[in-house]
């Protein structure tokens, strides 16, 4: 935005070619005008703009969540909450083992791959033995 407000009485002849201008360069009178009076007439009028920096908003940047590998205690520790049959230490030292990556893919949660290891142990289960129930069931069911 300006600080003054620039205006001239001009001919009819240059408003027509002022026009003109604006259709062939895309631009508003306003701005061609102040061009033409910074050109023509600096040493008459000064005109002020403020600095464009105060005009660009500003954009908080949030905190990168970056990966922690978990140690065992923590894995033991979610594994109790699930009620699953993962080993703890052998998640840990799979994961640790290959650079924790899923293929070829940094693992951004430790607590999906578990649960996906949590799908794979009942598969495993459900193909070797059908009728044993998991200490963690035998509670819940009583």
């Amino acid at each position: 935005m300006r600080n003054k407000k620039i205006s001239a009485d001009i001919s009819i002849e240059a408003k027509l070619l002022l026009d003109a201008v604006c259709k062939k360069h895309d631009r508003s009178k306003g701005f061609l005008l102040e061009k033409m009076i910074r050109k023509f007439c600096s040493d008459e009028v000064t005109v002020t703009t403020p600095p464009t920096s105060a005009n660009i908003a500003t954009v908080e940047k949030k905190p990168v969540k970056r990966f922690v590998p978990p140690n065992v205690e923590q894995v033991f520790q979610y594994c109790n909450e699930r009620c699953n049959n993962v080993d703890a230490q052998n998640f840990v030292d799979h994961y640790t083992a290959n650079g924790w990556m899923r293929g070829k893919v940094k693992v951004k949660d430790w607590k999906a791959c578990v649960r996906t290891w949590e799908k794979s142990t009942i598969n495993k289960q459900q193909g070797k033995t059908s009728g044993n129930l998991s200490a963690c069931e035998d509670f819940i069911n009583g």
